[in-house]
């Protein structure tokens, strides 16, 4: 494992975190690189990762919760919590936004520089791009609005509803929820030319993780701490196959989770999470260079060897 990160990290395809665990232990867990563009600081273990799209089971997980407390169904419409949205609200499911069938356009980044610019232009908005679940559109508006409706629900942030309802429960306990450019051990994401990007958030609720948080949150999945397998076995489903949920991609067989695959990139961050029965990788890079997938494989090439 050494020799293959450390040759990943000398040829530039690798920069950031890696944890293996086999059969819940934690088997290898080590830093490579550096913290920020100046190169002055070396990453350690104990940094967090913006995880791009993976941030997005948060989301999906608080819906499910809220559910299993009988404070909303699937079938809702978002109109019923959210009321000031045009009549098109009317039509969309909370399903729908679990896997991404809304219709909804997507977010104008240009445009867009927080929430409630976000809920501004949704107001704005005449029509859908196309009737509710009849197709698939990733995008990042059903995200936005799953993270509102949970907000009017539980009366609080989503960023605190994520703090105090699903860290504590499963252990989590240096995540941070959209860190600040001043956040310690939190790494600096930089692209090729060692140019390192300005953090900002056009809409909210960007959990950061270390390795082993980010175990505990997958474990938390896996084992179903925070929602029941039924509800896993909801949020996995997808509108057809090939599409992403709220948890990214997987399967579940008699209460078991069989896989659970997740990657997630934003800025020049890169994240994926692996997970089956018995063996489970978490790699996290702040220099995107698009290898997480190939060094995965590589690992369980070496992991069948041994």
């Amino acid at each position: 494992m050494d020799s293959l990160f450390l040759k990943a990290n000398k040829s530039k395809e690798f920069n950031g975190n890696v944890l293996i665990a086999k059969n819940g232990k934690t088997i290898y867990e080590k830093a490579f690189g550096q913290a920020d563009a100046s190169g002055a600081i070396q990453l350690n273990k104990k940094y967090r990762f913006h995880i791009g799209s993976i941030a997005k089971e948060f989301n999906a997980v608080g819906i499910m919760m809220l559910k299993e407390q009988g404070k909303l169904k699937l079938d809702d419409t978002i109109s019923k919590f959210l009321p000031e949205l045009p009549s098109w609200a009317n039509k969309i499911k909370i399903i729908h936004l679990l896997q991404y069938t809304s219709g909804l356009p997507q977010i104008k980044w240009n445009e867009v520089n927080n929430d409630s610019d976000n809920m501004e232009e949704l107001k704005r908005t005449k029509s859908l791009d196309f009737e509710p679940g009849t197709k698939y559109d990733y995008n990042n508006n059903n995200v936005f609005l799953q993270r509102r409706i949970i907000e009017r629900i539980t009366k609080m942030s989503f960023n605190s509803f994520v703090q105090k309802k699903i860290f504590p429960p499963i252990g989590i306990k240096n995540g941070v929820v959209d860190p600040g450019e001043g956040e310690k051990l939190f790494a600096k994401s930089f692209n090729n030319s060692g140019k390192q990007d300005v953090l900002k958030y056009n809409i909210s609720g960007w959990t950061a993780l270390n390795l082993e948080d980010f175990y505990k949150w997958s474990e938390a999945i896996n084992s179903f701490k925070l929602i029941t397998p039924q509800s896993t076995i909801e949020l996995l489903k997808p509108f057809s196959t090939g599409n992403q949920t709220g948890l990214g991609e997987g399967s579940i067989q008699q209460n078991q989770v069989i896989n659970h695959i997740h990657d997630g990139s934003a800025f020049n961050y890169q994240a994926l999470l692996v997970s089956n029965p018995g063996l489970t990788i978490i790699l996290v890079s702040n220099n995107k260079q698009n290898t997480l997938e190939e060094i995965s494989t590589s690992i369980q090439v070496l992991l069948e060897k041994n």
